[in-house]
């Protein structure tokens, strides 16, 4: 059982281990900067434990099917599942961040991450079982990932378990053209999973006239979530007391993003305030805001009686005038 739990952290080869090591160090830096150790740790051990059963339980049944006893002694070990648990981690934490050290117009992301080496993994274990002998830890490792974060992990800001949001549902993690089918067959699954454990995988109650609630993008212990004030203290405003969240309220990246945008306001409404006459020197305050231009008056305009009848008169006129006249005339 104890190679069950730590099959994820040891290398079989050498070179995979020299090009694994480096990025699994630079996953875990970045999701230690808006997750606490405790919180990785949690999420790291859960999720290699769980999929270390599952293959476990998958060698027993083929052991048990073909009679082949030495299968189950044959070593499997790699650090593919724990690659795909810490993707998991900053997909929930950098959905929308570039990959770094990828074209940017590949349009690749965080919350792509997870399924790309999924995938990447699940195809050159079909093609190569010995070149990645590890690749089942992989999809393992995508479904437990997520069901940590989504049900099971504490965020202290909400004071609930998992993050409900409709953004880190199962099927947010495919992509687009996929998403439509994984979600018939989540929903089912959750239906059946309802009916055993109801009080496990219940999702949170939406709000009057609201959505399930946001996505849960930080971990309190480390950072405030951008607009979550609402949970606490009913207001849009951040708690002053709160770490200063890179581009959120308070940093020099968002004043310096909201002193652009104001300065922008003002100088739409100048634009809309401005007068647009000819004559004149600066512009009178008035009691409300003039969207069509008039020339100025030279003289005091007639009662609103007269300026109609005056009109009517002048197209009257005008009328006879042109039914009399000619066509070279008119």
């Amino acid at each position: 059982l104890w190679n069950v739990a730590t099959a994820h952290f040891f290398e079989a080869n050498l070179v995979k281990a020299v090009l694994v090591a480096p990025c699994v160090m630079m996953l875990t830096r970045l999701l230690e900067r808006l997750w606490s150790a405790r919180s990785i740790f949690a999420h790291v051990v859960f999720t290699a434990a769980c999929s270390g059963f599952v293959f476990f339980a998958a060698e027993l049944v083929h052991v048990y099917r073909t009679r082949h006893e030495k299968d189950f002694f044959i070593p499997v070990r790699g650090c593919m599942g724990l690659l795909v648990a810490l993707s998991v981690g900053l997909r929930h934490a950098y959905p929308l961040e570039a990959l770094p050290a990828l074209p940017r117009g590949l349009g690749l992301r965080y919350q792509h991450l997870p399924f790309c080496l999924t995938a990447l993994a699940c195809l050159v274990g079909s093609l190569a079982p010995g070149l990645l002998p590890d690749w089942p830890f992989a999809p393992t490792a995508f479904f437990f990932g997520w069901l940590h974060v989504r049900y099971l992990m504490w965020f202290p800001n909400v004071q609930a378990h998992g993050d409900h949001s409709l953004e880190f549902s199962f099927a947010s993690l495919f992509p687009r053209p996929f998403q439509p089918l994984v979600g018939c067959f989540g929903a089912l699954a959750h239906c059946l999973v309802a009916l055993v454990a109801p009080s496990f995988v219940q999702l949170r109650q939406a709000p009057e006239g609201g959505s399930p609630g946001h996505a849960i993008v930080y971990d309190p212990a480390r950072a405030a979530e951008v607009g979550a004030a609402g949970f606490g203290s009913g207001g849009g405003a951040p708690d002053p007391s709160a770490p200063v969240v890179p581009g959120g309220p308070g940093s020099k990246e968002y004043a310096a993003r909201r002193a652009k945008a104001l300065a922008l306001l003002d100088q739409n409404i100048n634009s809309l305030l401005a007068p647009q006459g000819s004559g004149g020197g600066g512009a009178q305050p008035s009691e409300g805001i003039e969207f069509s231009s008039r020339p100025p008056a030279l003289s005091p305009s007639p009662p609103v009686g007269a300026a109609m009848g005056g009109r009517a008169f002048v197209n009257g006129a005008g009328a006879e005038a042109a039914a009399g006249a000619t066509p070279e005339e008119i």
